[in-house]
């Protein structure tokens, strides 16, 4: 494990390019272009899955550093940018054109942080497809066999596993879709070496708190990560914290417009002041009549 050159940035900047270039010909002549997308390592970034190797493959200490990270999103990939996002600001293709699913073998917990990224990048994600140990395969054929119809697609399957391109090449052939159909292997890249990625582990796991705390990143000092210290019942308790918010808000919301339809709006009806509309709202809720 160690940190990418110069030249392998470069290599994987050209595949990108390269295949951006292919997607935007084949929209240009009226073909759809889908895309299955691997997560760590090419939506996102490898540091998960090398924190993964570098604990021995220990899925008690992984489930540990991810679910002190469950705020946190993960650095984008090199696909991210220049192909994967296209929404916003950033929509690049006629609208129906382009679409994109996700097949990872994150599961439970562990897939909260893609749904964390997909919302902080505002990526349009048709299915997201998370196989836990099952082989990849199968999801492969659930996807090819929903798009098979419509003969104008083209799908591209990028995972920096080649098995796993082999995996959708077996499943293409065998829809008879191999014809349209596009595997790439995308090399890993890295930002940081071994010993940062170590000094970074610990960071993560060595604090504790009552509330969320920021933490260095050994690589990069300017960037950070945001560190549940107590992971996922931290989460929990701030999800839980923020439905029981916003249910409270909304049904607060919905018993004011009750009272406005029937009394008027505030300042023109029966009630003058904001604060005798509320005093109204409460008597009601404790069973009082109110004016």
């Amino acid at each position: 494990m160690r940190r990418s050159t110069k030249k392998e940035l470069e290599a994987v900047e050209n595949l990108v390019s390269a295949t951006k270039a292919k997607i935007d010909e084949l929209i240009r002549n009226g073909k759809k272009v889908h895309i299955i997308w691997d997560f760590d390592g090419v939506l996102a970034d490898s540091r998960s899955e090398d924190v993964f190797a570098l604990t021995g493959f220990n899925l008690e200490k992984y489930f540990a550093h991810e679910e002190r990270l469950l705020l946190d999103t993960p650095n984008g990939g090199a696909w991210l940018l220049p192909v994967a996002h296209n929404g916003g600001g950033l929509k690049r293709y006629p609208e129906g054109t382009f679409t994109q699913d996700i097949v990872t073998a994150r599961s439970s917990t562990l897939a909260i942080r893609v749904h964390m990224f997909c919302f902080a990048w505002s990526l349009e994600m048709r299915w997201m497809l998370f196989l836990g140990h099952q082989p990849k395969q199968e999801s492969y054929r659930i996807i090819l066999e929903s798009l098979k119809s419509d003969p104008e697609y083209r799908v591209f399957c990028i995972d920096d596993n080649a098995k796993h391109i082999e995996a959708f090449q077996h499943a293409s052939k065998a829809l008879g879709m191999d014809d349209r159909t596009f595997g790439i292997v995308s090399p890993v890249t890295r930002t940081y070496t071994k010993r940062e990625l170590k000094i970074y582990v610990d960071r993560v796991v060595g604090v504790s708190g009552d509330g969320p705390i920021r933490v260095r990143d050994p690589s990069d000092e300017f960037n950070g990560f945001i560190v549940l210290p107590e992971g996922l019942q931290q989460f929990k308790k701030h999800t839980l914290a923020m439905v029981a918010k916003e249910s409270s808000g909304a049904g607060h919301n919905e018993l004011r417009q009750v009272f406005v339809n029937v009394h008027g709006e505030v300042g023109k009806g029966t009630f003058k002041t904001e604060k005798e509309l509320e005093q109204a709202m409460r008597d009601f809720i404790v069973g009082r009549h109110c004016p």
